[in-house]
């Protein structure tokens, strides 16, 4: 059911397939104008829920100036194209793009990076062999086009009033929207019950393998100096006091890595921390669960608790020296 979270900022809650639950679509009023926030994954579902909230704000896809995408997951960006084909533009990240267009080259470099990851991170070879098409990642994101691509603090209307902010970490092309009286649209880089999973992509391009939690923490310090009255997510309620979440979202990060060291064990892969915290969860969620054991070894080798090194075609950690 839509509902106006103010008297320029509706909420669409649109039904998706994933564990996730629904994502939030916005509808922004701007001088008599309208612009849409994401869009929902690629189902029928999604689609005849989206126009149905329209239609209870008295509005239709003819009224919408320009879709503006987050980034490129595909419970916020996965029928794009639908909007694309009713030709309303389409705006974004420009490391959006390549989600959106799916070209055979992304599609090959994808497949090959998954797997020379998991071999890094010492998964066995028979459960790399077994591992699914990078085509099955994007299978909710219908293939279109990005009418035009932003970077950090560039305008999105035409008087300024609402600027884009670079949030990466969830998704190297994650954009927010800063509004007037201090609203930003974070997309899921702040959500109120729940703290994002930094996830691992393939390298843009020349670019080398950043660690998302890093970036993630950093964009998290980016909001510190801005005055955030509202901030609105991607995934459930409205965020009134945001400096005290970006505070504690921090904190959070770095006490969980901490936690590893009261059961320490030197020479283990990532694969092999990810089978002695989560078990079986692993055959179900293989890529979430390497992504959240990555970002918490990240972390304490950023602090210098641990260190990394090659062995054969894995990473093993080891703690150093001065902390044995």
């Amino acid at each position: 059911m839509a509902d106006w979270i103010s008297s320029q900022l509706a909420r669409l809650d649109i039904p998706t397939p994933f564990e996730v639950g629904n994502v939030n679509v916005y509808i922004v009023e701007h001088k008599n104008r309208f612009f849409m926030v994401d869009c929902g994954p690629d189902t029928e579902e999604a689609w005849t829920s989206l126009n149905r909230q329209l239609e209870e704000l008295e509005l239709s896809l003819s009224d919408i100036d320009f879709l503006f995408l987050t980034h490129h997951h595909a419970d916020h960006a996965g029928q794009a194209w639908r909007l694309r084909d009713a030709s309303i533009p389409v705006y974004g990240h420009e490391k959006l793009v390549r989600y959106l267009e799916q070209t055979p080259n992304f599609l090959k470099r994808g497949n090959h990076f998954l797997h020379e990851l998991a071999l890094s991170f010492g998964a066995p070879a028979p459960l790399v062999e077994k591992l699914p098409d990078y085509r099955e990642a994007l299978r909710w994101i219908g293939p279109t086009t990005v009418t035009m691509t932003f970077s950090d603090g560039q305008a999105v209307t035409p008087d300024g009033a609402w600027q884009t902010i670079h949030l990466p970490g969830h998704a190297s092309d994650q954009l927010g929207l800063i509004g007037p009286g201090g609203v930003l649209i974070a997309g899921d880089h702040l959500i109120d019950k729940v703290e994002p999973n930094p996830l691992i992509e393939q390298p843009y391009e020349d670019e080398g393998f950043a660690s998302p939690v890093i970036l993630y923490i950093d964009s998290l310090k980016k909001l510190r100096g801005i005055d955030l009255k509202l901030v609105v997510s991607g995934h459930g309620e409205p965020i009134h006091h945001p400096n005290d979440l970006i505070e504690s979202r921090i904190r959070q990060r770095y006490e969980r890595s901490e936690q590893l060291l009261t059961e320490w064990e030197d020479g283990l892969s990532v694969f092999d921390w990810s089978m002695k915290l989560y078990g079986r969860k692993m055959r179900s969620g293989m890529p979430l669960v390497f992504s959240e054991v990555f970002a918490r070894l990240s972390l304490l080798e950023e602090r210098g608790d641990i260190e990394r090194r090659r062995d054969d075609q894995k990473w093993i950690y080891t703690k150093k020296e001065e902390m044995s």
